[in-house]
C-alpha cells in the first residue's frame, strides 16, 4: 500500500455517549463522511468522528443527513452520510473512482476497527469481481494478516492499481475460515449521495486563520487553456483577486501575494515582483519554502500555501493556508 499507509481522509465512527467504535468511513465532497446505515444512528442523530491517521482530529461532531429507515446490512443501499461540524486541518476527500475492470493489478486494502483493536488494523488482498447484487467482492490474498471482518463496514476500499477508492466495504462472510468481504461500488453510492465527489477534480481548500469553516475553490482550467488565478485582496488591477482572502469580522489580505498559473496539466504558484511573503509547505514536510520573486514553483497534491496573517492576542504570526488537491493524479508527488 502506497497512499493507502496513511489516508488522510479515513475515519472512525463511534457511537455517542459511551465512545465505542461502531466502524470506518470516508471524507468525500463538503465535509461529509458517507459510512454504512448499519453503523449509523437514525437522521438527525449526532455520532462522533475522528481521523485516526491526523492529529487533533478526535471528538468531531457529525450530523446524520442520510440513512434509509429499514437498510439491508451489506446490501446495496447499505449507505448512510454525515456531516462534520468542521473539517480538521490535514483531512482530504478520499479520491473516489468507478472501477469499471479491475486489470491485471487487483490489490485492495481496507483499513478498519475489529473487536481487539479500536485504533483499527489493515486487511490487504485482491479485488475478485461484482456479484449479482451489485457489490463488488474482494478476499484475503493469503492465510496471513487480518482479514476484513466487523469493525470494517464503512470503511474506504483502496485499490492500488488505480491509486483511488473505489468503495466503502458493507459486508463479510461470517464462517470460520471465511476472508471474503463485499464493498459498496462508488456507483452504489452516488445512487444515494450524488454529492460525493468534489465539483472539480484541481481545487484548493482554503483554510481560514480567524475561525471561519474551509471553503473549496475549484482550480478551472490547465491543459491547453492557461488559467491564472490571483489570490490576495488585488489582483493586476481589479478590485478584488480571483482567490478573495477575507472573513468577518473584517480581517482583509490588503494586497495580492502570489498567483496560481495552470498550464499543460501542471500547476505552480509565482509571486510578483517585491511582493509580500508567500510560502509553500510540501507535502510530508514540516519545513516551509519560499516563493522567488520573480519565479515559480511547481506544485504537487498535499502541498500548503502558507500566507502570513496577524492575529490579536497570539504570539508569532499566523497563516491562511491554501492545500492543493488534484485529484486527476496529473501531478505526482515524486
Amino acid at each position: 500500500m502506497s497512499l493507502g499507509v496513511r489516508p488522510p481522509w479515513q475515519v472512525r465512527v463511534r457511537a455517542r455517549p459511551s465512545g465505542r467504535v461502531r466502524g470506518g468511513g470516508a471524507l468525500c465532497a463538503n465535509g461529509t463522511v458517507v459510512t454504512c446505515a448499519h453503523v449509523a444512528d437514525p437522521v438527525g442523530s449526532v455520532m462522533t468522528l475522528d481521523f485516526p491517521f491526523l492529529q487533533r482530529a478526535e471528538g468531531l461532531r457529525a450530523l446524520v443527513v442520510h440513512r434509509p429507515e429499514e437498510p439491508e446490512v451489506g446490501g446495496p443501499d447499505d449507505v448512510a452520510v454525515l456531516r462534520l461540524d468542521h473539517v480538521p486541518q490535514g483531512a482530504a476527500a478520499a479520491p473516489f473512482t468507478e472501477a469499471d475492470g479491475f486489470g491485471p493489478r487487483r490489490e485492495c486494502g481496507a483499513y478498519g476497527f475489529p473487536a481487539g483493536h479500536p485504533d483499527g488494523v489493515w486487511a490487504l488482498g485482491r479485488l475478485v469481481g461484482p456479484t449479482g447484487a451489485g457489490l463488488t467482492q474482494f478476499e484475503s490474498a493469503d492465510l496471513v494478516g487480518h482479514a476484513a471482518a466487523r469493525g470494517f463496514s464503512g470503511s474506504p476500499l483502496w485499490h492500488e492499481g488505480l491509486r483511488a477508492v473505489i468503495g466503502i466495504v458493507a459486508a463479510v462472510d461470517a464462517g470460520a475460515g471465511l476472508r471474503t468481504g463485499y464493498a459498496i461500488p462508488v456507483a452504489g453510492l452516488l445512487e444515494h449521495w450524488p454529492e460525493l465527489v468534489e465539483p472539480h477534480p484541481v481545487r484548493l481548500w482554503v483554510r481560514d486563520p480567524y475561525g471561519a469553516p474551509p471553503r473549496i475553490v475549484p482550480l478551472l482550467g490547465g491543459g491547453r487553456d492557461r488559467a491564472a488565478y490571483w489570490v490576495g485582496r488585488n489582483g493586476g488591477g481589479a478590485d478584488h483577486a480571483d482567490i478573495l482572502l477575507e472573513s468577518r469580522p473584517p480581517h482583509v489580505v490588503s494586497r495580492w501575494h502570489c498567483r496560481l498559473v495552470g498550464e499543460f496539466g501542471q500547476w505552480f504558484v509565482e509571486s510578483p515582483v517585491d511582493g509580500p511573503r508567500t510560502f509553500v509547505r510540501r507535502v510530508g514536510h514540516t519545513g516551509e519554502e519560499r516563493v522567488p520573486e520573480q519565479g515559480k514553483l511547481r506544485l504537487r497534491s498535499g502541498d500548503r500555501l502558507l500566507i502570513p496573517a496577524v492575529i490579536r492576542g497570539q504570539e508569532g504570526p499566523g497563516h491562511w493556508e491554501l492545500e492543493f488537491v488534484d485529484d486527476r493524479r496529473t501531478l505526482r508527488n515524486s
